[in-house]
């Protein structure tokens, strides 16, 4: 499987009144037109990656910074963490690394716990290319700051609150997608 280097370009508010937010990321490397992906993602895991973003220092160590230092403390290295799977608007992610005597370990994690631990460590997040491929987003406006984003990105809570806003919009054709997404899933 091909890995592909990516990055975060940015965490946006996703739909108000909500708290969820989407965080934008892109491939590192390529052409102009770098493929985007987009995560949903709760509003806590929004602050903590902001604040890593942005190398807030707090009065007490965040999770974050507690593992990275029990990582330090431990001789334990990370090597990368890549994205491979989603389902139902969750992505999975690895986190690999080798501990002080060389064993290699490959641990299941959060992706954004991979993000904000790779914001503090250093290390690589790299998305399986098929999996960027079929999930990557597209832009709707000329200056980006509107996409697209395929149901399986999407959490079943979401479509369910984008169908109750397609009926009220009288857009009856996303509606019968929304629905027949959601009883796929529930099904």
């Amino acid at each position: 499987m091909i890995e592909i280097e990516v990055k975060i370009v940015g965490i946006s508010d996703l739909l108000k009144p909500s708290t969820s937010h989407a965080l934008i990321l892109e491939e590192l490397y390529g052409d102009k037109n770098k493929r985007r992906l987009a995560l949903i993602i709760g509003d806590r895991e929004a602050r903590d990656l902001k604040s890593c973003m942005l190398s807030y220092k707090t009065s007490r160590p965040l999770v974050h910074e507690l593992t990275s230092s029990l990582l330090y403390e431990a001789e334990v290295i990370i090597n990368k963490a890549v994205i491979y799977n989603v389902s139902e608007g969750v992505f999975s992610s690895y986190i690999y690394g080798y501990n002080s005597s060389g064993k290699s370990f490959k641990v299941d994690a959060r992706t954004t716990d991979a993000f904000a631990l790779s914001l503090k460590m250093g290390f690589p997040v790299y998305v399986i290319d098929d999996l960027l491929e079929h999930e990557q987003i597209h832009s709707v406006t000329a200056d980006g700051s509107g996409f697209s984003m395929p149901l399986s990105s999407v959490g079943t809570d979401m479509l369910k609150l984008d169908l109750e806003t397609a009926i009220k919009n009288e857009d009856y054709e996303r509606a019968a997608l929304l629905r027949d997404e959601i009883a796929k899933r529930e099904g």
